[in-house]
């Protein structure tokens, strides 16, 4: 039998509750809507690729996680479904994936699948102009986004850098006991940002101590990148 600790629970339960959320989104928008952070796809699109996901780690295809062609494989999957019957499809792998244990490579999937959901809700909220992502599901993801930035950033020779959300926590990016850059932002900008839903120049913008074009050039964790054009939601 599978022991979750209290840190699985909460991935688990901070899943689910993205996508009690986003669902009644998808059913109050136009299935074939654009998503201007993801412009290749619909709002169809984006809610095949979260029941995707979910399929995935159930089946267990996790060859190329994140990659382009990983996620238009779970778009194709759902070719000529419904909306609806594409949620009914999340409906039954979810059941099956709340139960898996952890990946003895990546670990706990619900930390995973947490991760590319809330990044998505906030995408489609944007694109129908609903409210911002819930604060307390921000924070959570950027606890998984900053560390993944800071390992990113720890492979190459740059300033150790305090990240300063103006409401909420600071956040130290390599040694805090020498000099250091610092940068304010908001906490949602900056988990946009490490979603790569922000563009270079707009980071930049950011109230920056020094020079940020080291932690720029640098880039993003895969699979992100920074946007190509500025994006607003």
């Amino acid at each position: 039998m599978r022991v979750t600790s209290e840190a699985d629970e909460i991935d688990r339960d901070a899943y689910l509750a993205v996508r009690e959320r986003v669902i009644p989104l998808v059913y109050a928008s136009d299935a074939d809507r654009r998503i201007p952070a993801c412009p290749a796809w619909t709002v169809r699109s984006l809610v095949a690729h979260l029941a995707g996901l979910c399929d995935d780690w159930v089946d267990r295809r996790l060859d190329g996680y994140g990659s382009e062609q990983w996620t238009t494989a779970q778009i194709d999957r759902f070719g000529g479904c419904t909306v609806e019957e594409i949620v009914q499809r999340w409906d039954d792998s979810v059941q099956v994936f709340i139960r898996l244990d952890d990946d003895p490579v990546m670990g706990p999937p619900a930390r995973w699948a947490f991760g590319d959901a809330i990044i998505h809700e906030a995408d489609l909220r944007g694109a129908v102009h609903a409210d911002r992502v819930p604060r307390d599901a921000v924070l959570l993801a950027l606890k998984g986004s900053i560390s993944r930035w800071r390992q990113r950033l720890a492979t190459i020779e740059v300033p150790s850098l305090l990240v300063q959300t103006l409401d909420a926590r600071d956040w130290w990016l390599g040694d805090p006991d020498v000099e250091a850059i610092s940068v304010q932002t908001s906490a949602y900008e900056l988990f946009r940002a490490l979603a790569g839903r922000r563009s270079e120049a707009q980071v930049r913008a950011w109230e920056w101590s020094g020079d940020p074009s080291p932690y720029l050039e640098r880039g993003l964790p895969y699979p992100f990148r920074w946007s190509e054009q500025d994006l607003e939601d």
